[in-house]
C-alpha cells in the first residue's frame, strides 16, 4: 500500500508546476496531497485570483509586444479566468447567448489593448453586422499588419538610375557642330562685311 501511495504521490506532485510543488512534497500520503491542492485551488478561495486574472485580462496592451504574442497571452489569460465562473446556464438558448457575451468581452478586451495605430481597423471589426468571435478579430488585425508591413517594405525606385536616364546629354562645345569648326570672323572686300561662317576643316582660302 505505502509504495502505490507513493507513486500517486508522485503523479499529483509530478502534475503541479515545480514552483508550486515544494510546500506539498512534505505532507504524509497522497490524499493529503489532493486535499491541500484542493483546498487551495477551490473556487471558494479563489475569488482574488479570478480578480487579479480579470485584472490583468483588461488591463493588458499590445505595446512593444509583437501582435501574435499579445494575442496569445490575452486568450491565456481569458480562458483562466473563465475557469472561475459559476454561472453556467442548463438551457441550450441561454447558454448559446451566454458565451456569446463573453466571447464578445474577450473582443473587446483585445481590441482596447491595441496599439493606436490600429484605430481604423479597430472601427471596422465593431462596426460589422456579425460581431466577430476573438480568432476572427484577431485574423482581421493580422491581416491589415501584414498589409502595412507589406507597403512598408517595398523596396522603392532606384532614384540614382532614374537620375541617369533623365539627365540631359552634355552640351555641344561651343564653336563645333559634327565635323564642323567655327571659323574666325574674316573680312571680305568685295562685298565690304565681315563674315562669320562654318567651314570644313580646311584652311581658308
Amino acid at each position: 500500500w505505502l509504495c502505490e501511495d507513493a507513486l500517486v504521490m508522485s503523479w499529483l506532485l509530478n502534475s503541479i508546476k515545480p514552483t508550486l510543488s515544494p510546500p506539498y512534497m512534505m505532507l504524509d500520503s497522497a490524499k493529503d496531497v489532493r486535499d491541500a491542492i484542493a483546498e487551495q485551488f477551490s473556487q471558494g478561495n479563489n475569488y482574488a485570483r479570478a480578480y487579479e486574472l480579470s485584472k490583468l485580462a483588461w488591463e493588458l496592451k499590445e505595446g512593444e509586444l509583437p501582435l501574435a504574442t499579445y494575442y496569445s497571452t490575452l486568450t491565456h489569460l481569458w480562458q483562466q479566468f473563465d475557469s472561475y465562473r459559476t454561472y453556467k446556464p442548463s438551457i441550450v438558448a441561454k447558454l448559446l447567448t451566454y458565451q456569446k457575451d463573453i466571447e464578445k468581452e474577450s473582443v473587446n478586451a483585445f481590441l482596447g489593448g491595441l496599439n493606436p495605430e490600429y484605430d481604423p481597423i479597430r472601427v471596422q471589426v465593431l462596426g460589422k453586422e456579425l460581431f466577430p468571435t476573438l480568432r476572427e478579430a484577431y485574423n482581421l488585425v493580422q491581416h491589415e499588419e501584414t498589409c502595412r508591413n507589406a507597403m512598408l517594405h517595398s523596396v522603392p525606385p532606384d532614384r540614382s538610375a532614374l537620375a541617369t536616364l533623365t539627365k540631359p546629354p552634355p552640351p555641344v562645345p561651343r564653336g563645333s557642330v559634327g565635323n564642323h569648326v567655327d571659323k574666325p570672323v574674316r573680312h571680305y572686300d568685295y562685298c565690304d562685311k565681315d563674315c562669320c561662317r562654318y567651314y570644313l576643316r580646311t584652311s581658308w582660302v
